[in-house]
């Protein structure tokens, strides 16, 4: 869902609906969906640390996350980064061995000269990288005492609360920067805190209701789903209409950008919810979200974030319509089917193979010493 929101803002403002249609201003805020990643990402990672927390378990490996997460996420990137740029010239990048070196690293967004360059939509996989570099340390820092469950919430709830204070105050200041960094401060890891802190917000909470074995009658009642994403299309609407800018990358005044950044927080926040309490097999939205073509294109989302935005260039290029007066229907079914078929033989060809091969050899590696031939021999007997 995510994903296609995110192909939608990119695709209404390409065929100028954006900019031509009265709903031109839901249109241009479904890049909340960058949010729900956020969320996701927050609840997903967290989760095993926030268990290991409550739990009295070791924490989870940070070696172990890196080289996960790392083999995860890059070999997808830079084949698509390299084929978009050397194959399809669908983006543009600025040369040499050094900007390579960014723009493979994850670290454009630090770098104003190349923050709206190369895979442009990539920024938010460098705020994921960040995240992903730092979320172990936090969780050494959350955990680094044996404390009952309820203290243990206590500080988690109270590291999350600071975590959101200083992302708006990173945006503040950021807002009042006059140095060369402040334009690409905006992108920086420190101001989406909140929105991961919402995601682990909810690691936190699931968590401690796993060990404590409780099912609040409210998580669980059967309206949750749809008041959860009745309350989002309200938050949606409302973001929709507090008169921000139509076109991407333009800067709202700072009290209008923290309002947005809230609202967006919210709408990822109770999108989610429904999919990390109750019951997970009953209710029309949470049995839509186990149909599978949604689960197949929530396996290869990945790759539709990375791949659709070259295709929407290369829609442009090969009709050869003019910028903003395109049909919105033909371009938005092109290039999802494109996103969705490039997504898939990355997964298939890129993704899977790297994961199998390295959960085989994990296996392999735990696989324990095989016992004497005498032992073998009795056994076999």
């Amino acid at each position: 869902m995510a994903a296609l929101l995110v192909i939608g803002v990119h695709a209404t403002f390409v065929a100028g609906f954006t900019s031509h249609s009265d709903l031109g201003r839901y249109a241009a805020r479904l890049e909340i969906g960058v949010s729900v990643f956020f969320v996701i990402s927050g609840f997903l990672l967290y989760r095993p640390f926030a268990l290991a927390h409550f739990g009295g378990r070791s924490r989870p490996s940070a070696r172990t996350f890196w080289v996960r997460r790392l083999k995860r996420i890059v070999p997808a990137y830079w084949v698509a980064f390299l084929f978009v740029t050397y194959v399809l010239h669908a983006d543009k990048v600025k040369h040499g061995w050094g900007s390579l070196a960014i723009y493979l690293g994850f670290a454009q967004i630090y770098f104003p000269s190349h923050v709206v360059s190369g895979l442009t939509q990539a920024w938010s996989l460098c705020v994921e990288m960040s995240f992903y570099l730092v979320l172990p340390l936090w969780a050494v820092l959350m955990g680094s005492k044996r404390r009952t469950h309820q203290v243990q919430l206590r500080t988690e709830l109270a590291g999350l609360a600071g975590l959101v204070a200083f992302s708006f105050a990173f945006r503040i200041l950021a807002a009042h920067w006059n140095g060369l960094a402040a334009q690409g401060m905006p992108t920086w890891l420190p101001a989406f805190a909140d929105l991961f802190s919402l995601g682990m917000l909810l690691a936190v909470i699931s968590s401690w209701l796993a060990v404590q074995d409780r099912r609040p009658a409210a998580l669980w009642h059967p309206a949750l789903p749809w008041v959860s994403w009745a309350l989002a299309a309200v938050v949606f609407c409302s973001v929709s209409n507090i008169g921000l800018p139509l076109k991407p990358l333009a800067s709202s005044p700072i009290g209008l950008s923290l309002v947005r950044q809230t609202l967006y927080g919210l709408f990822g926040f109770l999108v989610v919810v429904p999919a990390v309490f109750g019951p997970q097999a009953s209710g029309l939205v949470r049995r839509s979200l186990q149909l599978r073509p949604i689960a197949l294109i929530g396996v290869v989302s990945y790759g539709v974030y990375l791949w659709h935005e070259a295709w929407i260039q290369m829609f442009v290029s090969w009709t050869h319509d003019s910028l903003f007066n395109i049909p919105l229907v033909e371009l938005g079914l092109a290039v999802t089917a494109l996103s969705i078929t490039s997504a898939t033989l990355s997964y298939v060809l890129v993704e899977r193979p790297i994961r199998l091969a390295t959960r085989n050899r994990g296996r392999i590696a735990a696989k324990p010493a095989a016992p004497p031939a005498t032992t073998r021999v009795a056994v076999n007997a």
